[in-house]
């Protein structure tokens, strides 16, 4: 009798600590002190921009990144180049790092960064202050920190996806549900955002849900295409349409469409950022090659 109480005591233990080292924690850093620097903010947001407009490869998107660290430095409360700090750590992780540890790093910095850009709103910074959680804060919001919320919730999805085991997407089902508080944020003050990012992101959690707990390839669908509809010239819609479900559903022809309409398109016009339009195309190309 005590030999079963100690196994299942010592079970009970085990089960105990891998919950305790599954659950993922991303660590807030919006107090972290910034180091100004005499840089001239114009001139280092001239510089940016113009890198912005052709950064296409891992090296270049790096630079970026500095590049908007130097704005950072220069006026540390600068919201744009905070929340593109963060994105541009998603596109890193996304498409430029194929180890796990390389593409944690990158979605917990955009994270970070998404949150003091976030910070920058003094309400929801009272709320923080004052004990409030980021989703409660989030109230506080407006539509001039929209980015900042809509990359955060993209960063911790990517992160939710890509670095996560099965048995930790368990365990870590809240990074989901906060992310679906913010996305209500968002729909609220811009439903629009990013040409359907929303319903983008809803396209992608109607796949990764299971069906008994409200996953619908059929609500994908509708989801995607409503990201589609309302942004038609953004390349991520179609991208990930073809990606995400049309790949998962065996839809040939909607794969191959959608993905040969993205290779088709001018990454400078396109509605996303050129950096990630060339990601978007190069990955179509690979899809399709492996199609084959």
């Amino acid at each position: 009798m005590n030999c079963n109480l100690n196994i299942s005591v010592m079970v009970g233990s085990i089960t105990l600590a891998c919950f305790l080292v599954s659950c993922t924690t991303f660590k807030h850093s919006w107090n972290e002190p910034s180091m100004m620097i005499g840089t001239d903010p114009l001139q280092a947001i001239g510089k940016a921009q113009q890198m912005e407009s052709v950064a296409a490869s891992a090296d270049e998107v790096k630079s970026l990144i500095e590049a908007y660290k130097d704005i950072e430095r220069a006026d540390p409360k600068n919201y744009a180049a905070l929340w593109k700090i963060g994105n541009y750590h998603i596109l890193m992780g996304a498409a430029y790092s194929a180890k796990k540890k390389d593409k944690k790093y990158h979605y917990r910095e955009a994270v970070k960064y998404c949150e003091k850009a976030m910070f920058t709103n003094a309400e929801f910074r009272d709320e923080i202050s004052n004990g409030a959680d980021i989703t409660e804060a989030s109230a506080k919001l407006t539509k001039a920190e929209i980015d900042a919320m809509g990359y955060w919730y993209t960063a911790r999805f990517y992160y939710f996806s890509e670095c996560l085991r099965p048995l930790g997407r368990v365990l870590n089902t809240r990074i989901i549900i906060e992310n679906n508080k913010i996305i209500e944020q968002i729909d609220k003050l811009d439903p629009s955002w990013a040409g359907g990012g929303n319903y983008f992101a809803r396209g992608l959690y109607y796949i990764a849900v299971p069906e008994r707990f409200g996953g619908s390839k059929q609500r994908s669908d509708e989801e995607f295409s409503k990201a589609v509809e309302i942004g038609p010239d953004f390349l991520v819609n179609r991208w990930g349409r073809a990606k995400y479900l049309y790949h998962l559903i065996g839809d040939d022809e909607g794969y191959n469409t959608d993905l040969q309409w993205v290779i088709s398109q001018d990454p400078h016009k396109g509605r996303n950022p050129y950096p990630w339009n060339v990601y978007f195309q190069e990955d179509a190309k690979k899809m399709l090659a492996e199609s084959k």
